[in-house]
């Protein structure tokens, strides 16, 4: 062990000699409010910050149930908040077919969540009757849209998103549609 002494020598000291306390100097005490320690609670506050804002604005991406009998859920909300390629739509009352608009563009209908694609292997294990019901046999009452590459719309832009749902009793057929425009925020 080293050992600073006074007259700025060095002084070494046996590992076997007994310990002297007087060898070891108490450090400077620190304030309690130092440049360092502001600093550190500064940069913690802001971290806790930007957790809670980064909460607060994350995508309304779960279903929201209505008081409208055909119209069972919207996901988002409307008002809700999206990132730039999330699922948007709703879930109809079965028995019911529906399509979606984007900001003024028609989605088609092998474009929405569920379609199945003609040539998959899934397609081709339908029925010849579940072919003629179109591209999404099973789920005609989820009218939703997921945008993506390649897509007639491949990411929402930044801000307000208008969406229109145009549904139908499937027995009544399309002529007797109802359709219902809301608006989501896109960051």
């Amino acid at each position: 062990m080293v050992d600073d002494r006074d007259d700025g020598t060095l002084a070494t000291q046996e590992p076997d000699a007994p310990f002297d306390p007087s060898t070891i100097r108490d450090p400077l005490p620190q304030p309690l409010f130092s440049l360092r320690r502001l600093a550190i609670v500064a940069v913690l506050a802001l971290a806790v910050l930007c957790l809670y804002i980064a909460g607060r604005s994350g995508a309304d991406t779960d279903p929201v149930a209505t008081g409208d009998d055909v119209i069972q859920s919207y996901q988002p909300s409307p008002g809700g908040r999206v990132l730039r390629q999330s699922e948007v739509g709703v879930v109809l009352k079965n028995g019911y077919d529906g399509r979606i608009t984007i900001d003024g563009v028609a989605i088609p209908e092998e474009e929405m969540v569920g379609a199945v694609d003609p040539e998959s292997p899934e397609y081709q294990q339908l029925t010849a009757e579940q072919r003629d019901l179109g591209p999404r046999p099973n789920n005609k009452n989820v009218v939703k849209y997921q945008p993506g590459p390649g897509k007639p719309v491949t990411e929402y832009a930044t801000g307000s998103v208008e969406v229109t749902i145009e549904y139908w009793r499937i027995a009544d057929g399309r002529e007797t549609s109802t359709s219902t425009t809301y608006i989501v925020r896109v960051f």
